[in-house]
């Protein structure tokens, strides 16, 4: 017998009966809006000084070589402004490049090595994406620990050759669908599939974004998502965005083709502007809902980034833009746009029943169904039945 039942029995020959303590088991929710008010804001405190010599010294001599630096960054500044006002020619251009880019690595080094700066990057107060150092580490970031993980996935997973030919991504491209706050979706009333609510535990404890090449459910993916793109570059730069699909079966061939799903143009893009805003784009094809095939196997759905031409400064119009959502290639796009890819994200999804609603609901078309080819048996005929193993002559 049980300790709290042997209890409960002494007690009710004493004439009483032990009260039973009841737990709740509601978990309760709370917003990330509240967390964050919730926890105490982080400010720098700078270490005492006097207490160390190795420290105190450490800090005189990051700040004189930072006084060093801010006057070799004059210098510099007075020949790339004398240097402007000379004819235009492609060495002038050339060597004005190279003293900007030393500008920019002397505005690094004078305050990488302060402490406030670390301690801010580390925790992420107040990070301002217009210092150049702030860019530098976020790109090194960048590079140490995302950029690995996308090149083993893309190139584990067969998007590069697939796709495209294989590159180095040079900006961290992420997608939002809205995983942790899916519940405040709102659509048309007729169409049940849009207020479902896919939300798990693991999902909540790992943000909003998803790690490359993960699987995501079709019910996850009806709503246009939201794109964080990280660039380390400080003027505005044009970017067409495309979505593809490389997994479409072609019947005719025997083989595969692409399907465009998103296609967005004169996307404006800086490092202190990283959202994409639909609204200021020109949106050639509008958001389709991934949909993978019945019968196939999974889909590789993914996001490209591509910078348009002169570094991003030519404007693209609609009328230059000829495509169509089954026939045109990505490849083929880049080449009509002159565009470069400079980054992707990708993630899988194979066939659900929620498939099926967004055929009927969203597309309003009949479903195909996809399958193997029945084996050819060679000892049976075309009735079905077994051949002769002889026949008379």
């Amino acid at each position: 017998m049980s300790l709290p039942r042997m209890l409960l029995k002494a007690g009710s020959r004493r004439g009483f009966a032990m009260p039973l303590r009841r737990f709740s088991a509601m978990p309760v929710a709370r917003s990330a809006a509240a967390e964050a008010e919730a926890a105490p804001k982080l400010t720098y405190k700078a270490p005492a000084t006097g207490v160390n010599r190795t420290y105190d010294e450490a800090l005189k001599i990051i700040a004189e070589d930072k006084i060093k630096r801010l006057e070799e960054i004059k210098v510099l500044q007075a020949k790339i402004g004398q240097l402007k006002q000379a004819a235009a020619t492609q060495e002038r251009d050339a060597e004005i490049e190279a003293l900007e880019d030393r500008v920019y690595k002397q505005q690094v080094y004078a305050e990488l090595n302060d402490p406030e700066v670390q301690w801010r990057f580390q925790h992420g107060v107040e990070v301002d994406m217009s210092k150049p150092v702030f860019r530098y580490m976020k790109n090194k970031q960048f590079v140490r620990e995302r950029l690995p993980v996308i090149q083993q996935r893309v190139t584990q997973m067969f998007v590069t050759p697939d796709l495209l030919p294989p590159f180095t991504p040079s900006m961290d491209v992420r997608l939002d669908y809205d995983l942790l706050g899916s519940s405040q979706i709102t659509a048309s009333k007729s169409s049940s599939l849009l207020a479902r609510v896919p939300m798990t535990a693991e999902q909540l404890e790992e943000g909003k974004y998803f790690e490359t090449g993960s699987y995501l459910l079709p019910g996850q993916t009806l709503q246009q998502p939201k794109l964080d793109v990280g660039v380390f570059h400080p003027e505005q730069r044009l970017y067409t965005i495309v979505m593809v699909d490389p997994d479409v079966p072609d019947m005719d061939n025997q083989a595969y083709k692409q399907k465009l799903h998103w296609v967005m143009t004169n996307v404006p893009l800086s490092a202190t502007q990283t959202l994409v805003d639909p609204s200021t784009a020109n949106v050639i094809l509008p958001y389709l809902p991934p949909h993978p095939h019945k019968g196939t196997k999974y889909h590789r759905y993914t996001v490209l980034v591509c910078e348009q031409p002169n570094k991003g400064q030519e404007s693209i119009s609609s009328e230059a833009v000829n495509i169509s959502r089954d026939s045109t290639t990505f490849q083929s796009l880049c080449s009509q746009l002159r565009l470069s890819t400079k980054g992707l994200t990708f993630f899988r999804q194979i066939w659900d029943k929620d498939v099926s609603k967004i055929y009927k609901e969203i597309l309003q078309e009949d479903e195909p169904v996809f399958g193997k080819m029945p084996r050819v048996d060679p000892l049976l005929d075309e009735a079905g039945q077994k051949k002769k193993k002889y026949e008379n002559l």
